[in-house]
């Protein structure tokens, strides 16, 4: 008896070794080399152009037809989706999302010292050496953080200038007024408004690299409020907590040597439930 013909088996795939050949049987004979030698021959023999063009039917070659284009449009369809996840888990990562605010430089005479840049003004650059040595001056976010509200944002330490590299990081009343708090890269001392003294920090000096990424958080919803920090992946600690909340106040960055870079992004850090979850309250 013939096997039941198959146009797709015909046209793409090779019978099993002691199967069928276009119709005629294949003895199962010999090394399997010399049966497949055999199979290629009979094929060969009794190829028949006409016969094999004829069995391609119509009503076959439209369903593989469809049956490809099926196949390429889900495979459309699958790369369309992992190009969509990328990109919705690339646009959740901090360096990705839009920042809190921009950089201004609210002194006029300093506006010349200053390179603002980014697509939304995130990234502030000192331009040359400020004339005195033992002297930074101030870029401030264009924000007003208010009471009522936490205010989340993370400095990334872009680049450093290796002969002044101190920046202090922190926060001023509008118009420079009080209050100020500020902490330096250099050991992580902190300052208050008028102090000239700065402060240690309780835990022993800690140099802020270049790279390194500082997430700051300002609790405003009692007062006095609580100003906090992180650096990296490293605990949270508690710079401040005597914030005044009567005035809103603004975010600062104060430079000295040229080419120090800061750039402001998104908050990835619940710094101030990190830092009572440590405490056990």
């Amino acid at each position: 008896p013939r096997p039941p013909t198959h146009d797709f088996c015909l046209r793409w795939h090779l019978p099993p070794v002691g199967g069928w050949a276009m119709g005629h049987p294949v003895a199962a004979t010999g090394s399997p080399g010399a049966s497949l030698r055999g199979l290629l021959m009979s094929r060969l023999a009794n190829l028949d152009v006409a016969s094999a063009v004829g069995s391609l039917s119509a009503s076959s070659l439209f369903s593989d037809m469809r049956a490809v284009a099926g196949l390429a449009g889900l495979g459309l369809l699958l790369i369309l989706f992992c190009v969509l996840l990328s990109n919705r888990q690339r646009n959740r990562r901090p360096e990705h999302r839009r920042p809190p605010f921009g950089w201004t430089v609210v002194a006029e005479e300093c506006a010349a010292e200053f390179l603002v840049g980014g697509r939304w003004g995130e990234t502030v650059e000192k331009r040359g050496d400020f004339g005195r040595v033992d002297v930074v001056i101030p870029v401030n976010g264009k924000v007003q953080m208010k009471a009522g509200h936490i205010h989340r944002w993370a400095l990334v330490m872009e680049r450093l200038n290796r002969e002044r590299p101190e920046v202090q990081l922190g926060i001023q009343g509008l118009d420079f007024e009080y209050p100020w708090r500020l902490v330096t890269t250099t050991r992580c001392s902190r300052s208050r408004d008028e102090d000239e003294m700065w402060t240690p920090r309780p835990g022993g000096n800690k140099t802020i690299h270049e790279r390194d990424v500082v997430h700051l958080e300002l609790d405003l919803r009692r007062s006095p409020g609580s100003f906090f920090m992180a650096v990296n992946d490293e605990p949270s600690e508690l710079l401040f907590a005597d914030i005044p909340i009567q005035r809103p106040v603004m975010p600062a960055v104060m430079f000295g040597g040229h080419g120090s870079r800061v750039r402001v992004q998104a908050a990835s850090r619940r710094l101030g439930q990190e830092f009572d979850a440590a405490k056990g309250r």
